[in-house]
């Protein structure tokens, strides 16, 4: 009789280890951060070709939403050329996201050698924008507004304003 004493004393000490470890998961994953799947969109390019965000599944994307009157928007894009001259072998895609007319675009991006895709979005009531920003934000109004998704297509930070290196680098680096 003593026999399956000794047995259950070690098995009582298994149960409750595994449901340590069970709880241990479940506190760390109910406070790890969760980051919202990006939307899908189509939108057409300079030449009127449509692309999708699908076509750049597996990539490190960084979606720039700008205009051509958009003075900050304006002293961004040479900072985003050289991020995707830099960074472009390593998985990184720009997607400019023009929310202007695609005539002056098409001559911006002519004149500034933008090496990245430009995409127009005209939509007033559907701005793909308006799909990135966080619910009620500020943000949904504001130019240049940018956001990163990571190479599993998780929206991995919003940013409302002019970039510059050095946050872009912080921000993007580490999902490279």
């Amino acid at each position: 009789m003593r026999l399956p004493l000794r047995l259950a004393s070690p098995m009582r000490h298994i149960v409750v280890l595994l449901t340590l470890i069970a709880i241990g998961g479940l506190v760390y994953y109910s406070l790890a951060p969760t980051y919202p799947q990006r939307p899908d969109f189509t939108l057409p390019d300079l030449d009127g070709e449509t692309r999708a965000i699908t076509d750049f599944d597996g990539k490190v994307v960084v979606l720039n939403f700008w205009a051509t009157w958009c003075i900050p928007c304006r002293e961004e894009i040479p900072m985003l050329i050289e991020a995707q001259d830099d960074l472009g072998a390593a998985g990184l895609q720009i997607i400019g996201i023009a929310v202007d007319q695609r005539q002056p675009t098409a001559e911006f991006a002519h004149e500034y050698a933008i090496n990245y895709p430009v995409l127009v979005d005209l939509s007033k009531a559907a701005r793909v924008q308006d799909r990135y920003t966080k619910k009620g934000s500020p943000a949904a109004a504001s130019l240049p507004f940018t956001a990163i998704i990571d190479r599993q297509g998780r929206i991995r930070a919003r940013v409302p304003g002019k970039l510059d290196r050095a946050q872009f680098d912080k921000l993007v680096k580490p999902l490279l």
